[in-house]
């Protein structure tokens, strides 16, 4: 080796990344060199050096040396570790000062700077014993940098790390061009297909098999979103979450939460959604009542959960504002504001609410609209009742609208799910459907015990949801002012679907025209019946018995289905 202002060539990661000077504080000649890459991305080199390493004899002296030395920029951009595009960075960094309360007396506050070169600011998390952590789901390609810095001044770390493609669709999130419905940020907009499911999903005295067997099913069935009752915190109530050993995440325990994100992570794999039914604060469950422990609930929570592309917050459930009993609504206002404070990805947010109209809607923070019912066999109320409950800037998620054999809704026969799934989606709403025999953590939707299903009501729901997937709805909007019958999603001058759940005859406003007329058969989508074109819309009688979908599209629907498609 060289002496006093030699080089080497630093290898790393497996790679070399050109001559670095080696840099001596004694000027004499180097012996033996040691190199290595930190969690600051820093090159650590140790060397020794000294008069006695170019002699013979072994009694002369010689000192052990430290220095670092930053990478260059081509050099970062090399060692640095490829992370998916919205899928989750992970860094490591210790911290081997004594707190007596590590989740409060210390913060790791991180910067991480975009490759457009825009900054945004996060936290780590404390994960046991002297381990910390630090998350983040990137939201652009290429090469972002992050430096972390505890709150008390002990070291933190920087680094750097290479966004790719993944195959991830995007954070699940809003349509811009038409926010009724859902999409993945920067991405497709997204049907939503959920299935709600009891307390046990979660719980460690749930068989990994039995969990297995369960989302296959899911997965052949379509579902895309699971709507979870005991998620972030367990309901302690008889026959809902006490016996299921669900993750305690209150107070602040990292073993508990790496229990629950292996499951996240399971979920991810699969592309499935989540949305926690009972939200970060969760009626009859341990939550945090002081605001200061409801910050830090809400930001180690965030810290951990918020970099999944696949969460859908909720502030608190089931019911909490019915009469102020258990969380009155200043303090679910309150709670909502700071979530949205503190969640820099910007999930979409939402409360569960009361049988009836939701009170937020117009709230700012209320991101998407949540709702329970209406629960009805009378169609005309259940659309009339989704329509006052859509905000044309959020989407509208009929979570507890449509759940068979529920005690609370009326006995739906497999015709009732059929024509209320439809016109829940004429209606310009997504739904989550159940499975029960009883309250909502009773059949299958709370045994997930594959022989207790309802596969032939699950087929019906999924044959509807096919169906939508077969038209551009995310650019269509309810129209009920169009139509004289029925149930209408449209976008004028393009394409008109009305839905008659009994046969009649129905007049349809056109814009424009003529518009070929196909007559649908909603009890199988399949069979279709092609009718002469309109110019005006008047007098369009369904073929025969039963409910009918009539489809008008113009004659050049061949170029409107290739706009919609790249649209899309």
């Amino acid at each position: 080796m060289a002496c006093f202002g030699g080089k080497l060539n630093t290898r790393l990661g497996g790679q070399w990344t050109g001559e670095r000077r080696l840099p001596s504080l004694e000027g004499k000649p180097l012996g033996f060199v040691d190199l290595a890459i930190g969690a600051d991305n820093l090159v650590y080199a140790v060397w020794e050096e000294g008069d006695a390493l170019d002699k013979e004899e072994k009694n002369g002296e010689s000192s052990i040396l430290f220095a670092r030395m930053n990478l260059q920029p081509e050099e970062e951009a090399a060692t640095a570790p490829p992370v998916g595009l919205w899928d989750r960075f992970e860094a490591q960094i210790g911290n081997s000062k004594p707190y007596r309360d590590p989740f409060r007396d210390v913060s790791l506050d991180v910067s991480y700077i975009r490759p457009d070169g825009t900054a945004v600011g996060f936290w780590g998390f404390h994960d046991g014993g002297t381990v910390w952590k630090i998350r983040f789901m990137p939201d652009q390609l290429g090469l972002w940098k992050y430096e972390a810095r505890f709150s008390d001044g002990t070291p933190g770390g920087r680094g750097a790390f290479e966004c790719v493609e993944s195959d991830i669709p995007g954070m699940f999130s809003i349509y811009p061009e038409n926010p009724i419905w859902y999409a993945y940020k920067g991405g497709q907009p997204v049907w939503v297909r959920s299935l709600h499911i009891g307390d046990r999903f979660f719980a460690a005295n749930w068989s990994p098999e039995e969990r297995a067997l369960f989302l296959d099913w899911v997965g052949e069935q379509g579902y895309n979103m699971l709507s979870v009752a005991s998620h972030y915190l367990n309901r302690q109530e008889a026959d809902r979450g006490l016996s299921w050993k669900t993750p305690a995440l209150w107070p602040p325990n990292p073993e508990e939460y790496r229990l629950l994100e292996e499951m996240m992570d399971n979920l991810a794999r699969r592309k499935i959604i989540v949305y926690p039914f009972a939200g970060f604060f969760g009626k009859r469950s341990n939550y945090p009542r002081e605001q200061a422990d409801q910050q830090l609930h809400i930001r180690y929570a965030l810290a951990r959960l918020g970099p999944y592309w696949n969460t859908m917050p909720n502030v608190a459930g089931p019911e909490p504002n019915v009469g102020n009993i258990w969380m009155q609504s200043s303090e679910v206002e309150y709670l909502a504001r700071q979530i949205k404070k503190f969640d820099v990805f910007d999930h979409p947010l939402s409360v569960h609410n009361k049988t009836g109209d939701n009170p937020y809607l117009d709230a700012a923070w209320n991101e998407y609209v949540t709702l329970q019912g209406p629960k009805t066999l009378d169609r005309a109320k259940l659309s009339e009742g989704l329509l006052r409950n859509l905000n044309p800037a959020k989407p509208l998620f009929a979570q507890e609208t449509l759940w068979s054999d529920n005690e609370n809704h009326p006995a739906y026969t497999d015709e009732d799910i059929r024509k209320n799934a439809f016109v829940i989606g004429v209606s310009g709403a997504t739904f989550c459907f159940g499975d029960m025999k009883g309250n909502s953590s009773t059949g299958f939707s709370g045994t997930l015990a594959m022989d207790e299903r309802n596969q032939a009501r699950h087929d019906i729901v999924k044959a509807v949801w096919d169906f939508f997937e077969t038209i551009p709805w995310w650019r269509m909007n309810p129209r009920q002012d169009l139509v004289d019958a029925g149930y209408c999603l449209a976008k004028p001058g393009e394409r008109y679907l009305v839905y008659l759940d009994e046969p009649g005859t129905v007049n349809v406003k056109l814009e424009g025209g003529p518009y070929k007329v196909e007559w649908i058969d909603a009890r199988d989508t399949a069979k279709r019946r092609p009718a002469p074109s309109t110019r005006d819309g008047q007098g369009l009688k369904s073929p025969a018995e039963g409910d009918w979908l009539l489809y008008l599209t113009p004659a050049a629907e061949t170029k409107l289905r290739a706009a919609a498609d790249a649209d899309r």
